[in-house]
């Protein structure tokens, strides 16, 4: 079976691509399927991998027609959906190259917005309408799919996040990384504003353990490069002066690589998302802070309410760098708690390495295949 995964991907920085590559890896792994990308393309002059097969120029709505032409001559199609990667208003442009595919599609949607505009709802519900599976990364996205954008539930899939295979060496980790006897929190990911920074910086000030730092690893998103160069990052900097917190706070400013996400995922004892609102309804930072066995807390966005429910880690309010610190505190504090939660994160994050995850989408594949064999047209 021929498999074509439409995604940005690497050498592209950003979580989707991040996500496409490592789900390509994972389904080779799985199955003797011949899998090649489609990559979504923005005027870069990208130096794609030999696995990339065609691209899409981002804003070109005729690249999307071609390249409909191009993907049927595979069996199946698997899209990664996030409004902003396709070109159009909320990426209106995937509609028309799906409407021109004669093969199943499997859309894998990233972004499900409990309060859509009209536009953005209208776009979703029709991807939903032209799929003949989508899948979502929790089941509480399976409900807002259904109950919001009226997708029926029998065209609905859940499959978790995938994270990487961890090793658990914890010391040796911290040691790598010159962080030894230190009682670490972390966060990654592309720097930007609107991740809630500013909230875990201040509760810094509050947390009572000598050896405890704060990390924060990551490049600053390459579009807010574009637009402001490092003025955010700068002015976080200059936060931590203003709080007296600089030698508690440390800015990695290295593009995460998997190798390097691994080592920092396992030399952490606590990780922390501190979101400002509720509708992220997705995050591969906090899955992979959860495969990796961290004590993870974060604000209640709705990815997070349904990630870390039964004990797999803890919540604290939006904005809230008081009680973001109590809970800080009360972990580094209790050496059995933290390391409950620890052992409760790394139990339950075991179920979303890639290998399991990759053998639960190559059964999709199939299912789907098998199911829908026959030549059609959407449009």
């Amino acid at each position: 079976m021929k498999v074509a995964i439409l995604s940005t991907y690497p050498p592209q920085k950003c979580g989707i691509a991040t996500f496409a590559q490592d789900l390509y890896k994972s389904l080779r792994l799985a199955s003797n399927d011949i899998i090649h990308i489609v990559a979504i393309s923005n005027n870069e002059d990208c130096n794609f991998p030999e696995e990339v097969a065609y691209t899409i120029e981002k804003q070109e709505l005729k690249s999307y027609v071609k390249a409909a032409h191009f993907i049927n001559t595979y069996d199946v199609c698997i899209i990664q959906h996030e409004y902003g990667i396709f070109g159009g208003e909320c990426g209106e442009y995937i509609l028309t190259l799906c409407k021109l595919l004669h093969i199943p599609i499997i859309s894998n949607l990233h972004t499900i917005l409990p309060k859509p505009s009209i536009k953005e709802k209208e776009v979703l519900q029709e991807l939903g309408q032209i799929s003949n599976m989508v899948t979502v990364m929790t089941n509480w996205a399976v409900n807002m799919l259904h109950s919001i954008y009226q997708i029926p539930s029998s065209k609905i899939k859940m499959i978790p996040h995938g994270v990487p295979v961890f090793d658990y060496e914890f010391e040796k980790a911290k040691k790598k990384l010159n962080l030894k006897n230190k009682k670490v929190l972390l966060s990654f990911g592309f720097l930007g504003r609107g991740k809630g920074f500013e909230t875990a910086i201040e509760a810094v000030k509050e947390v009572r353990d000598p050896n405890f730092t704060y990390i924060i690893l990551g490049i600053t998103h390459p579009n807010v490069l574009k637009e402001e160069g490092e003025a955010y990052r700068n002015s976080l900097i200059d936060k931590c002066k203003k709080l007296g917190i600089s030698d508690k706070v440390e800015f990695v400013n290295e593009f995460a690589t998997e190798e390097l996400l691994k080592d920092y995922l396992t030399a952490c004892d606590m990780y922390v998302t501190p979101y400002p609102n509720e509708n992220q309804i997705s995050s591969g930072t906090l899955t992979f802070a959860l495969g990796a066995g961290a004590a993870v807390i974060s604000t209640p966005y709705f990815y997070a309410k349904d990630l870390l429910a039964e004990e797999r880690g803890l919540l604290f309010d939006f904005c809230d760098s008081k009680q973001l610190a109590e809970v800080i505190n009360n972990l580094l504090e209790d050496s059995k708690l933290l390391e409950k939660y620890r052992n409760n994160a790394r139990i339950h994050g075991e179920k979303m390495q890639w290998p399991n995850v990759g053998r639960s989408h190559v059964q999709l594949i199939h299912a789907i295949y098998n199911t829908n064999t026959k030549f059609y047209k959407r449009a």
